[in-house]
């Protein structure tokens, strides 16, 4: 009787044993033949403008939304038309300098315009992973975190031209039916590979500054017909989610709620609003808001909220000191 239930109670041990081995052979060989798919940080290039004689406003950049921390800058690249003695320029982990001259005119902008989208063509050839690219510039504060949550729920595999209009009306063609609109540089703009690859032969350095010229367009403007009107793609307009320096003033900041600093992806700065210096206020007001501290953020947003509207005089006879101080220092 004491053999039968020892034999039986073997032989049910033995079982089990089997049975576990087979789960986890199963479990091991479904690991191995399954494609885990790449984060969307690791699809995303991010490509932020700067210029030689505006170098100083990358400070409030590491100060705030970018970090130092070089491993976590691998897909972030930094474009600027020539690299000067800015002593800062190592916490940047890449750095493209374009050559290309640093005014403001129709021709250096859509060189520099042109370069980023080398840039991206020239990285896909080596990461065929990427799906994104989104570009800022240098007086931006971005989200990176809700710039990831928003391009995740995305079919790359799409033409997607991302971003905020600066203008109310569409741009009209000479000779033609159709209009235009286009995303404005200064609320940042994101464009999905697939929608990419149909610019490329539009885009390429020897071209876009000279085609910007003919058309007398600045590069966003010049970007913006090439997909709406050439491609025939429509622009994703998000008012609520990106932001621009050029919002007026009675729409801007002062009247924000919490709601649009949680969920927005960028923020524009300008001379006449907030100065760059505030950059890493909002984003401490931000990390309060991740972290739940949702009365504490509430606290400095009124107070942020408050502070020009008791002190008017910020707001005139002032200029983008960020560009021009070293600007003058440089013809001393």
């Amino acid at each position: 009787m004491y053999y039968r239930y020892t034999l039986r109670r073997r032989l049910i041990i033995i079982f089990l044993i089997l049975i576990s081995i087979f789960f986890l052979f199963t479990i091991i060989t479904t690991k191995e033949n399954y494609s885990f798919p790449l984060k969307i940080i690791d699809r995303t290039i991010i490509l932020i403008r700067t210029s030689s004689r505006c170098q100083s406003r990358l400070d409030y950049l590491h100060q705030s939304w970018l970090s130092s921390n070089l491993a976590k800058q691998s897909n972030i690249y930094l474009l600027t038309d020539k690299i000067r003695n800015y002593s800062n320029l190592n916490l940047f982990k890449n750095i493209i300098e374009t050559n290309c001259t640093e005014t403001h005119n129709i021709f250096d902008l859509c060189c520099k315009t042109s370069h980023e989208f080398e840039l991206f063509y020239n990285l896909t050839e080596r990461n065929l992973n990427l799906d994104w690219m989104c570009r800022f510039d240098d007086d931006q504060y971005v989200n990176l975190n809700n710039l990831y949550k928003f391009l995740s729920r995305i079919d790359s595999s799409k033409p997607y031209y991302i971003g905020r209009t600066s203008i109310n009306k569409r741009l009209k063609i000479p000779k033609h039916n159709r209009t235009y609109t286009f995303a404005t540089y200064g609320a940042g703009v994101c464009f999905s590979r697939i929608l990419l690859e149909k610019l490329r032969s539009y885009v390429n350095k020897t071209i876009l500054p000279i085609n910007c010229i003919k058309r007398h367009s600045p590069d966003d403007v010049y970007i913006g017909y090439l997909i709406e009107f050439v491609l025939n793609i429509s622009l994703t307009s998000l008012k609520k989610l990106f932001h621009s320096h050029l919002e007026k003033l009675d729409i801007s900041f002062r009247s924000f709620n919490i709601d649009y600093l949680q969920n927005a992806i960028t923020f524009g700065f300008a001379w006449d609003r907030y100065k760059l210096s505030w950059l890493p206020i909002i984003h401490q007001l931000i990390e309060l808001i991740n972290k739940g501290e949702l009365n504490s953020a509430k606290l400095l947003w009124a107070f942020l909220q408050n502070y020009e509207k008791e002190h008017p005089e910020n707001l005139k006879n002032q200029s983008d000191q960020s560009c021009l101080v070293r600007h003058i220092k440089q013809k001393q």
